[in-house]
């Protein structure tokens, strides 16, 4: 059964404008709240929702990222009204890691030759990482591997919670090919940490 989607509502925290509050778009019950610390990616599950025993993912919208601040729900079964603030998201933290990224990849690049088209995807939070979603399932990308916006890279496991790493976001092109992954399958990843080294594809 295809998965129901819901998109989060979006607004400014009026205590602090550059920090997001991710709302919600209806009244239902929810649970599955991210942790605080965790990286969300614009398409990132926020929570699950449940409407009439039906239930859905919350998504962010397209062009919204940052890092979980605050979870304004508990991790519980709890009900919510339409526009009840969810999570606080601190969208700078996107910058902070292209540029732990850019950093760590600098030295990197010029080593091995390879030249400035390559982009890379660093780690949403510390975790461990995980290539794939089962020890007897394929992993999710080779080298080699085409990626496009949505596309599963792999997974981080921050306290028992599998967040996934998707393709895409700002600063990446809408096609691309995995040229190269770093870190090897269930070790220990931190916060913009470059997992993944990407070219693009015209």
């Amino acid at each position: 059964m295809a998965e129901r989607t819901l998109i989060a509502r979006i607004r400014p925290d009026e205590q602090d404008a550059a920090v997001l509050v991710v709302a919600s778009p209806v009244v239902a019950m929810v649970d599955g709240t991210p942790p605080p610390g965790i990286f969300l990616n614009p398409f990132d599950r926020v929570l699950t929702m449940k409407i009439l025993n039906r239930r859905f993912t919350l998504r962010l919208p397209r062009d919204v990222q940052g890092r979980v601040i605050e979870a304004l729900v508990p991790n519980a079964y709890t009900p919510v009204a339409y526009d009840q603030a969810l999570v606080r998201l601190d969208p700078r933290a996107a910058a902070d890691a292209a540029s732990a990224a850019a950093t760590q990849t600098g030295g990197a690049a010029a080593e091995g030759g390879s030249g400035g088209d390559l982009l890379v995807v660093p780690s949403p939070s510390e975790g461990i990482f995980y290539r794939r979603s089962s020890p007897d399932a394929p992993v999710y990308v080779e080298v080699g591997s085409p990626v496009s916006p949505g596309t599963v890279l792999g997974l981080v496991e921050v306290m028992k919670c599998f967040n996934q790493i998707t393709y895409g976001g700002p600063g990446l092109p809408e096609k691309g090919e995995i040229v190269k992954i770093l870190p090897g399958d269930a070790v220990e990843v931190d916060f913009g940490q470059v997992l993944f080294w990407v070219r693009p594809l015209a």
